[in-house]
């Protein structure tokens, strides 16, 4: 497939998630509290989309349904968003502003955009749980989304970005826990969607990983801060070039991976 075709189908499966997204959360005339409204403002903010972008990658090539899939990518970034909504909160990194637009606390006051991200969180499981998938299937699902959320992962990266010293180990473990690992799940639940084998599901997981902290890097770069503020650019953008070629030779356990590719040096190349 040319670049155009690869652009396209990004785009295609953006809009798509996108609708779904939009779906689950349609205004309400009786949404008198405003959570509703909090809940999808937050949602529907904008953003690459890319962890539900992975995740249908991955069930496709595993030779899954991409519809019966979708639940799963949507709840993904619920849960994402959730991460993002409490991130934002003063007793965590304190930001007024989340992709230009004020940060859901800003706009719906703390209360409420506690129990919007809760709610999300909720929710995600929720979304998953109604996929058309086998019982197995959304198992295995829940148990990525779940463990890539908790201790081991969003969390526990959290609190070490809160209270660990600021060395280049801790940050890298904190930018793993706090991003690489929410990746990481996104690929393994589309390979579990399609009913993939365990050594398959490890695979994705393993390439998730990889281009979770290359993405995290590349994010460090841009913004100068993170890793890059600690071992500056050069170093920093080095680090994230070696995790992308790795992530490039996990693929090669895989079949059509053309997209994932050109997706995976956009990725590694973006400007924003």
């Amino acid at each position: 497939m040319s670049e155009r075709d690869h652009a396209l189908r990004l785009a295609g499966l953006q809009e798509g998630i996108e609708k779904a997204l939009g779906a689950y959360f349609p205004p309400a005339e009786d949404d008198k509290n405003g959570l509703r409204e909090a809940m999808r403002y937050s949602l529907l903010a904008g953003g690459k989309r890319i962890r539900p972008v992975l995740c249908l990658e991955f069930c496709r090539i595993c030779g899954g349904d991409e519809a019966r899939c979708m639940p799963v990518a949507c709840g993904i970034e619920m849960l994402h968003t959730y991460s993002l909504i409490h991130d934002d909160l003063p007793c965590m990194d304190d930001d007024d502003l989340r992709r230009d637009q004020p940060s859901c606390h800003k706009k719906y006051g703390e209360t409420t955009a506690v129990l919007a991200g809760d709610c999300l969180q909720a929710e995600a499981f929720e979304a998953i749980c109604a996929a058309p998938l086998s019982d197995g299937q959304l198992m295995r699902c829940c148990r990525l989304l779940a463990n890539a959320a908790g201790l081991a992962g969003i969390c526990g990266g959290q609190h070490m970005d809160l209270s660990a010293p600021a060395t280049a180990e801790a940050v890298v473990a904190t930018e793993v826990d706090k991003t690489a690992t929410l990746m990481a799940a996104s690929c393994a639940m589309g390979a579990a969607a399609a009913g993939a084998s365990q050594e398959t599901e490890r695979a994705a997981l393993n390439y998730g990983l990889l281009i979770g902290l290359a993405f995290q890097l590349r994010d460090d770069v841009l913004d100068g801060d993170g890793l890059c503020a600690l071992l500056g650019p050069e170093t920093c953008g080095a680090m994230a070039s070696a995790n992308t070629q790795k992530a490039l030779e996990q693929l090669d356990f895989f079949q059509d991976t053309g997209f994932l590719r050109w997706l995976t040096v956009k990725l590694a190349g973006r400007e924003t």
